[in-house]
Parts: C-alpha cells; sequence; structure tokens
C-alpha cells in the first residue's frame, strides 16, 4: 500500500486495524514508486512492544516502530521528525516541543481556549519539518504517540517552540549551538555517519530559515499569551 508522507510516496503494508486506520487520510491513489520502503514485521513490532511502558497497545507499538524508521529515512529528503506538538495558528504551524513529561500537549491546549477557531491541533506527537529549496513546510504524519490527532495537513513553518517549565512566564531566542541540542533529542538518533551528517546539514538549513524560541512556562492560560505575544512582536 502507498501513502504520501511530506510529499513523499511511502510504501508500507500496516499489520494491526488501528494503526491502519491513522494510515487512511494519506492513502495514496495510483500507481507510483515509492520514494522510501518501510518493512517493518510482526516480529519487529512484537519486540518493540515488549520493550514499551506498560499500557502501550500492539498499534501503539507498530505506529512507534515504523515512525522510527520513517524518521531515519526521511532526512535524506530535507525533512525530520520532530517530537512536538502541531498547532496551527492563523494559517501558519508552530511546532511545540519538549521533554516527556513537560506538558508540550497541555501547553498547546491552553492555546486551544484562549484562542478558538483561530488555531487546531495538526499532530500531537510527531509532525515532519521539511526543508524545500523556497520554503519550510510542516507536514502532518499518521505517528500520532497515542493521542488520537495526525491530520494529513501541510502548514509553512512558523517557529519551532521549545518549553521548559517554570514558575514565571518567559521567551527567550536560544542560541544555534542550543537549537542543534534541543532539536536533536527530539528527532532521529542512532543514525551512520553518513546520515548524521546530513541530519546536521538540515538542522543547519532550518536554523537560517526558521524562528526557533524557549518558552518557560507555567500550566496557566497567561504562559499562552506570553508566547502568542512574542510570536507577535518577531513578526511585526
Amino acid at each position: 500500500m502507498n501513502y504520501q508522507i511530506a510529499n513523499l510516496i511511502v510504501s508500507y503494508e500496516p499489520k494491526h486495524a488501528d494503526f491502519a486506520r491513522f494510515l487512511e487520510p494519506f492513502a495514496c491513489e495510483g500507481d507510483h514508486e515509492p520514494d522510501i520502503a518501510l518493512t517493518y514485521t510482526a516480529d519487529d513490532i512484537e519486540a518493540m512492544h515488549k520493550r514499551m511502558v506498560a499500557g502501550t497497545t500492539i498499534a501503539e507499538a507498530e505506529s512507534f516502530g515504523v515512525a522510527n524508521q520513517f524518521n531515519k529515512r526521511i532526512i535524506r529528503y530535507g525533512a525530520m521528525l520532530v517530537h512536538s506538538s502541531a498547532l496551527v495558528l492563523d494559517g501558519r504551524a508552530y511546532l511545540f516541543s519538549a521533554a516527556s513529561g513537560v506538558g508540550k500537549s497541555t501547553h498547546t491546549r491552553l492555546w486551544l481556549r484562549e484562542y478558538g477557531d483561530r488555531v487546531h491541533i495538526m499532530n500531537d506527537d510527531k509532525p515532519v519539518v521539511r526543508i524545500y529549496d523556497d520554503s519550510v513546510i510542516a507536514h502532518g504524519t499518521p505517528f500520532d504517540g497515542g493521542s488520537g490527532i495526525a491530520l494529513n495537513e501541510s502548514y509553512p513553518l512558523g517557529a519551532v517552540i521549545f518549553i521548559e517549565r517554570g514558575e514565571r512566564n518567559s521567551v527567550r531566542i536560544p542560541q544555534s549551538r542550543e537549537v542543534i541540542q534541543l532539536l536533536y533529542f527530539q528527532t532521529a538518533h542512532m543514525v551512520g555517519a553518513q546520515t548524521a551528517e546530513a541530519m546536521l546539514e538540515n538542522f543547519d538549513r532550518l536554523i537560517r530559515r526558521t524562528r526557533f524560541y524557549v518558552l518557560t512556562c507555567n500550566m496557566e492560560p497567561e504562559a499562552a499569551r506570553v508566547m502568542y505575544r512574542a510570536i507577535q512582536d518577531s513578526e511585526k
């Protein structure tokens, strides 16, 4: 079966119905030569499932494993899967990324409360950023991370925001070296030397063409307002 994800034709045969359901909106009609052929077996899925936390479904294990394989394969296409919640505001995507447990999804839901119909969440765990010759686009993927939110949509990337917990809300602009470190921990790991070189080149291209912020925040509605004002001020 062929799917179109981040403007790439991806062949894969899903093994479990719940994961297949998330793939359906990305199905690609016609006879296309795949850019990427993924081969994740039932044994691979079972092995992944055994390593995951209690309560993880077998379909979630399949999604997680396929996403990892997909993430490594897209690097040579100028793309990266970023562990983040992709919020769409006024036609642009903003990626909120954080270490597990910090509360990226909790934060983006504050935006839904504050800004209503102006915003929605495109993907709540693993959107893709792809760097084209003339644009940087955030793409939705079928990899939902258990959130149930995985829309087949694409928007120009507005910014990437790294979230830290704190008692007071503030925004700062990180240096390039810090951005590279933060990005690395939220995308592909355990890659070979040649792939790592391509990944670093992608980081460099992205840093030169995208805004990055570090948001230190609590989980009160004011945190969303502080970040919104910082975005608006930078775009004046």
